[in-house]
């Protein structure tokens, strides 16, 4: 069969650094969102009422900045006070969707977040088929440590009956006479010490 990768979720914070307003703003849905559902989040680090302190910090720092009355060295000092804020909380809401996957979505809504799954990443396919001469195909199977031979089965019946076909040293072999313009599934299995294994599932392609 072919590997995959474990299906991971994301937990999406959608934080935007660039403007100090849109920080606050996304920072105190979070914590707003957060505290409304603290049955979900019990003890979230840091704690929502420090990360409060810390918006309201730096709105103050951004006024005083706007009316040239502070300056942009502290202003920053504390955007980034909020920033580092949000990505421990963003953290922990990820720590509890890993502690409880099947609610993924749920728990990332809670806290005013989204979720991203990572795409599976497929490995080789267990077969492949193509054609190149009139009722002649190519079939290549995925390589199986330790194999011995590689069998090979078509049928012309959508896998009522299966026909035969010789072994192969290697893991590829092209099946020849096939009838044109009928559908043929294929499949093969790899025989190693240990003996032959599963058929691969069937693989179909009109031939030509």
């Amino acid at each position: 069969m072919a590997k995959t990768s474990i299906n991971t979720i994301l937990v999406v914070l959608g934080l935007k650094q660039t403007s100090v307003p849109a920080l606050v703003q996304r920072a105190t849905a979070i914590v707003s969102a957060m505290t409304a559902n603290k049955a979900t989040f019990p003890t979230p680090t840091p704690p929502l009422a420090t990360v409060s302190a810390d918006i309201a910090a730096l709105q103050v720092a951004e006024t005083a900045l706007k009316n040239r009355i502070g300056n942009r060295a502290d202003r920053d000092d504390k955007k980034q006070v909020v920033v580092s804020d949000m990505g421990q909380l963003h953290g922990y809401v990820q720590t509890t969707v890993n502690a409880t996957p099947s609610q993924a979505e749920v728990i990332a809504a809670d806290a005013s977040m989204t979720i991203r799954r990572k795409p599976v990443r497929k490995g080789k396919a267990p077969l492949a088929v193509k054609q190149t001469v009139s009722s002649s195909v190519v079939v290549v199977a995925k390589a199986t440590t330790g194999a011995r031979t590689n069998d090979w089965q078509y049928s012309t019946d959508a896998g009522k009956t299966w026909i035969e076909w010789a072994p192969s040293l290697r893991s590829h072999t092209t099946i020849t006479g096939l009838p044109a313009g009928v559908q043929v599934q294929l499949r093969s299995r790899a025989v190693t010490k240990a003996g032959p294994s599963d058929w691969t599932q069937p693989l179909a392609i009109v031939v030509k």
